[in-house]
């Protein structure tokens, strides 16, 4: 009986005195709008920083304890188009860069869309694996942070639309508790 009643004493104290971990996943949305406005020719690129703490969400207050980001989706709205009914998009390059500009990723294309068929219509964005990794360090990283470009050519001149990014992210909160 004493050798039992050491066991479960010794057994609590371990209890007591071991820290535990939380892990926590929660969904996080980042969104970019992006004007494309008044390109004389048949070329544009628009730039800007996405920043994850400014997102609205809990990110900037639980971002030390966020252990891993994982990109799930993306889309693309065209919000608005001032072009002819047949101005399209030909070839377009969503990228991402690093806040120094230092190093640039290709995280999605879009090629052949008629910009006033698609007004308001959320499209999917086929994000290379390389372009999530990317994007998944950069939020990880000290400034949360991010510059998304969108770049390309249209079929006719001049070029005036906006477009709106989403990107759809899980975040996992880890801390561990004394």
């Amino acid at each position: 009986m004493k050798i039992l009643s050491s066991f479960l004493l010794t057994l609590a104290a371990m209890f007591f005195f071991t820290s535990c971990t939380v892990k926590k996943d929660f969904t996080l949305s980042l969104d970019k709008e992006l004007d494309i406005n008044n390109f004389p020719s048949t070329t544009y690129s628009r730039s800007d920083t996405l920043d994850a703490s400014k997102s609205g969400s809990d990110y900037a207050k639980y971002k030390a304890d966020i252990s891993a980001i994982d990109l799930q989706s993306g889309t693309f709205t065209v919000l608005s188009s001032a072009g002819s009914p047949t101005q399209k998009i030909i070839t377009g390059t969503v990228s991402a860069s690093s806040i120094d500009g230092v190093t640039t990723k290709t995280v999605a294309t879009v090629s052949d869309l008629n910009l006033q068929s698609v007004i308001g219509v959320a499209q999917p964005l086929t994000i290379t694996d390389e372009g999530k990794q990317f994007i998944q360090n950069q939020l990880l990283g000290s400034s949360s942070s991010l510059i998304l470009t969108f770049s390309g050519t249209t079929n006719e001149a001049p070029i005036t639309f906006a477009v709106k990014f989403h990107f759809n992210l899980k975040a996992t909160y880890s801390k561990t508790l004394p």
